[in-house]
């Protein structure tokens, strides 16, 4: 028997490799616990397929050699004309770096090939696995009539996907064993194989399902949906064949691949997700695109801010949440209406213009907040009190409501947004001694009411109201968030003590539903999704960081950074390379730094809490968070129109709300669907970072 083994630079872990004849395993292990993490037999770990479909089966080794070079194990051997060759090293920061290559020297083209390597958890304990913007713990809260990325039950099933759809590239399982939770990563560092054509190929990551329990799979592109091989995911609930996965192995031809493992225990069950963005924070150590500064996006933004602008007969005021005047990104099939909430963020641009008019001194803006801010309050009340209608058609004259089904529903999500805008309108005239309409504190201090009254038995807030105050339904989810900054927001105002109890008693709940082990992700924020999503745990972190700003309480800051950790999975850490000839490769687009959106929605946008991140970080001495919040809000200044006819639109300050980094929707370009919330979240932010940077 051969045996070579490498240690990490603080010899707390080892990786081993023996041999006997042909037969190689690979042990990896925690040398202070003695704990082995994952054991495989290289036989099983192999995979070559020359077929449609793919084949997932092992491959054996055959004239396998084993050897030792600058402080890394290498295993070479031959697949059936494939020259195969393994080398494992530990890096500076305690990861096992692994250099896979397969090489053709068959002396003939193997079509249709599929290469990669198979890491078999043999573990009858049940994991939680998570596959970053794909996967959380098997999105158990998503909507059973919609098609979502899914690991499935059962042998035969599991979901692979390309290697830039992951804003993480990386499959991660957590386990108990006894009392003392576990951990196994496996990271891809991207590469890509680009044709004559100019067409880019990405390699494959995921988890199959096979009798012997969870396997990590890291393949050459090939991809499986939900148990379905060579089966894409091209936008909500649709899938669609697609065989562009699949490589032809020229003679000579040699496909080089770069993965990394990383491996431990947690303090706490659920958790694991953290090691995953520490450990993918220094391993691909991005650093995104910075096109703007803060001043010039307030001032490209200020002029988008200023086109959506409209009034109407009864003193209608506000923002409409889709422009008539943009030739190039028009969607005005939508009659002109303001949206309270959601992707109308109507008193959230209010809240701007009355912000640039305080600190420029231009009264203009400052009354139209007013206006705003008034027509909302006085005119969108229904007989029930805190509950209000949702939207205004401008041209119709008429207040309108969402809907499930065919009944008219009060969004939590949006309705708690809104009333949290209004809050911040009346501290900012507060702040600058203005005088504050009565109504304006009667609005919010009666939504407030609604939220302690109006919640499940659960101790949280339903997804949505009907028009009579009662809960459309009793399923859990943290739609409701928003609501509970709003209490928040309430306690500022009033300083009643009633809202801040109920806002923590509230948080309580939401943090044993969804964060306390992570069992149910957070989930249904999105409100075109009904799944796990960015904007669910979003709202989670900006609670706790609204409840950390008011009380200082310890648990709050732990609770963001929590949140904030889970947040960081959707966010890019690498940037992808986009086919030649799109618009993403012709105008240098930069992935890194952007968020995606919801496992159902693999697409990047703009909807990231930058600022609250940045002050978070700086308050509490995590620079780590400090630099994210930058960063990610610098990366999200592509893609603004700075002159008429750029990224699809002729209004300066317009940006599109998706941004297509993969096969879900059109690779490499963006869309034109501009509403108002684009404006409003990017420019309340670039406010917030320029006064920052003034105040230095």
């Amino acid at each position: 028997m051969t045996r070579y083994t490498v240690f990490s630079a603080d010899r707390r872990k080892s990786a081993e490799v023996t041999a006997e004849r042909d037969e190689v395993t690979i042990s990896l292990r925690d040398q202070e616990s003695s704990a082995v993490y994952f054991e495989g037999r290289l036989q099983e770990m192999l995979c070559f397929s020359v077929r449609k479909p793919w084949s997932s089966e092992p491959v054996r080794l055959n004239h396998t050699k084993l050897s030792e070079e600058q402080e890394r194990l290498v295993v070479e051997g031959d697949l059936s004309g494939i020259r195969f060759s393994l080398r494992l090293g530990f890096d500076a920061n305690g990861l096992l770096r692994i250099s896979a290559a397969w090489e053709n020297r068959s002396g003939m083209t193997l079509r249709d090939a599929a290469a990669g390597l198979l890491f078999p958890l043999d573990r009858k304990q049940e994991e939680k696995v998570t596959i970053p913007h794909m996967i959380y713990n098997n999105n158990p809260s998503s909507d059973p009539q919609r098609i979502v990325p899914k690991l499935g039950e059962g042998a035969g099933r599991g979901f692979l996907c390309e290697e830039h759809r992951l804003p993480i590239p990386a499959v991660n399982a957590e386990w108990r064993e006894g009392e003392q939770a576990r951990f196994l990563t496996l990271f891809s560092l991207p590469s890509y194989v680009e044709t004559p054509d100019g067409k880019v190929h990405y390699g494959s990551l995921g988890a199959l399902q096979e009798e012997r329990g969870l396997t990590f799979a890291a393949m050459s592109g090939v991809l499986m949906m939900n148990g379905e091989k060579d089966v894409v995911y091209v936008s909500k609930s649709r899938t669609q064949p697609y065989d562009g996965g699949y490589l032809d192995f020229a003679p000579g031809f040699a496909l080089e691949k770069e993965y990394a493992l990383h491996w431990g225990a947690i303090g706490r069950s659920g958790q694991a997700f953290r090691e995953v963005v520490r450990a993918a924070s220094e391993l691909f150590a991005p650093e995104g695109a910075k096109p703007h500064t803060a001043a010039e996006i307030v001032r490209l933004k200020s002029n988008a801010l200023d086109d959506r602008w409209r009034t109407g007969a009864g003193g209608a005021a506000g923002y409409i949440k889709f422009t008539d005047s943009n030739s190039f990104g028009n969607v005005s099939k939508h009659p002109l209406h303001y949206m309270y909430g959601w992707t109308g963020q109507c008193l959230k641009l209010a809240w701007c213009d009355a912000k640039l008019g305080f600190s420029r001194g231009e009264e203009e803006r400052i009354a139209r907040c007013e206006q705003a801010a008034s027509f909302y309050v006085k005119e969108s009340e229904t007989e029930v009190p805190g509950i209000r209608h949702s939207s205004y058609m401008l041209h119709e004259t008429r207040w309108d409501d969402f809907r499930s089904g065919q009944e008219k529903v009060v969004s939590s999500r949006a309705y708690g947004e809104t009333i949290a805008d209004l809050g911040d309108i009346i501290l900012l005239f507060r702040e600058q001694g203005r005088a504050i309409p009565e109504e304006w504190v009667r609005a919010v201090c009666d939504a407030a009411d609604l939220f302690i009254r109006g919640g499940l038995q659960d101790g949280i807030l339903p997804a949505a109201w009907d028009l009579s105050g009662k809960p459309y339904d009793n399923m859990i989810t943290a739609a409701g968030l928003p609501c509970l900054i709003a209490l928040v927001q309430a306690y500022r105002i009033t300083r009643q003590p009633d809202y801040l109890a109920a806002a923590e008693a509230m948080m309580q709940c939401y943090y044993e539903l969804h964060a306390a082990t992570f069992d149910r992700p957070f989930a249904r924020s999105t409100l075109d999704a009904k799944c796990e999503d960015k904007e669910a745990g979003m709202y989670f972190f900006l609670a706790a960081y609204h409840l950390y700003k008011t009380t200082g309480k310890p648990l709050y800051e732990e609770w963001a950074q929590l949140s904030a950790e889970w947040l960081l999975t959707f966010v890019y850490m690498w940037n992808p390379v986009y086919d030649k000839g799109s618009m993403f490769r012709e105008a240098g687009f930069q992935a890194a730094g952007w968020p995606g959106v919801s496992v159902q929605n693999h697409h990047l946008d703009v909807f990231f809490p930058t600022f609250e991140l940045w002050d978070f970080g700086r308050s509490t001495g995590r620079t780590d968070d400090e630099r994210w919040g930058r960063m990610i809000f610098d990366a999200l200044g592509q893609g603004i129109c700075t002159k008429p006819g750029e990224w699809k639109f002729d209004i300066i300050g317009e940006q599109a709300e998706g941004f297509f980094q993969t096969n879900w929707n059109h690779r490499g370009h963006s869309n034109k669907w501009n509403p108002s919330w684009v404006i409003a979240l990017m420019l309340q932010n670039a406010i917030r970072f320029q006064e920052a940077e003034l105040a230095k």
